[in-house]
């Protein structure tokens, strides 16, 4: 009986080595197959944690979305300048990256927060993406699940958002199998790694599209209005928390506006407008230290790379333009 029973263990064992190993897999190599979006909020949290560029402090730190990730390039504002932002953030991944920046850093000068309009009211990536890629610290769950239980916000919320979370955290199968399956395992490494230290080169600068120009209105001539519902209201309340994080550290903050082609300008509703720009009014005033826009610039087509961001020479423009020559 004692020999059938070690066998049977055995088995048992023997069967979840399998699982056990492609778990490992799942945690401890996300470059092979991640998608492309994975290089920059490894980037962008890994020097909040001060695990790359040795460390250093900066003067300035660039918070929002892909369209400031595609906008700012720190080469042209100097050696003291980071680029944080990432593709599909909003204010809510934005708050708890800084937390973490500042727990590992002396306080930067300035920080300039840039979001499209539509990422003010409108969550669209946080299981696919905030989730997935575990952006937010584990002891700061409770806090920001307890937020949007209190704001409503669904995106966050989700049906079956609790395993969903476990999953990522514990690198489960069926959380990563798809994307793993579909890189065959290893096929995305070399793109992750080459994609990566491009970003690590250019200290958070990356571009989105792969158009010469682009004339196309993007989608934000689609909103009549800004939608305030449970989503919106929490990353209103992530706003106001990171702006009072600024202002409780003393640091300046420029609360600067993204540039659309003429064709996206001249497609905008005038309530859905009016709305946003009001909202950025309101927003500011929570800040003592604050220099702020509530106009959209207005770029031709030939300085985007697709409808939403800029190509490369639209970026040294647009620096240029926010930090002087």
């Amino acid at each position: 009986m004692k020999v059938k029973a070690l066998k049977f263990a055995a088995k048992c064992i023997l069967a979840t080595v399998p699982a056990i190993a492609l778990i490992a897999f799942t945690l401890l190599c996300p470059f092979c197959y991640m998608d492309e979006e994975y290089p920059a909020w490894r980037h962008a949290k890994e020097t909040s944690r001060g695990d790359l560029y040795d460390g250093a402090d900066f003067d300035t730190v660039i918070l929002g979305d892909s369209g400031a990730m595609s906008s700012i390039k720190p080469e042209l504002v100097g050696k003291g300048c980071v680029n944080l932002a990432i593709g599909g953030a909003t204010s809510i991944e934005m708050y708890y990256l800084f937390s973490e920046y500042l727990k590992c850093h002396d306080r930067p000068e300035a920080v300039v927060i840039m979001f499209a309009p539509f990422h003010y009211w409108h969550i669209d990536n946080y299981e696919k993406r905030t989730v997935y890629f575990k952006a937010i610290p584990v002891g700061d769950l409770p806090e920001l699940y307890e937020n949007a239980k209190l704001c409503g916000a669904s995106s966050v919320r989700y049906d079956g958002f609790v395993s969903g979370e476990i999953s990522a955290r514990m690198g489960l199968p069926g959380k990563y199998l798809p994307a793993i399956t579909a890189a065959r395992f290893t096929g995305r490494y070399n793109d992750n790694v080459r994609y990566f230290e491009d970003i690590v080169s250019s200290r958070g600068y990356g571009g989105f599209g792969n158009l010469k120009e682009c004339h196309d209105p993007s989608y934000e001539t689609s909103y009549e209005d800004m939608v305030i519902d449970g989503d919106a209201k929490l990353i209103a309340l992530y706003l106001q928390k990171l702006l009072k994080l600024c202002d409780d550290n003393d640091i300046r903050v420029r609360l600067i506006q993204p540039a659309v082609n003429t064709e996206t300008y001249e497609g905008l509703n005038e309530h859905y407008y009016a709305a946003y720009r009001n909202y950025i009014k309101q927003a500011a005033s929570v800040c003592a230290d604050i220099e702020y826009e509530d106009k959209l610039r207005v770029y031709d087509g030939k300085f985007f790379a697709d409808p939403s961001h800029l190509n490369e020479e639209g970026a040294d423009k647009f620096t240029k333009e926010v930090f002087g020559p």
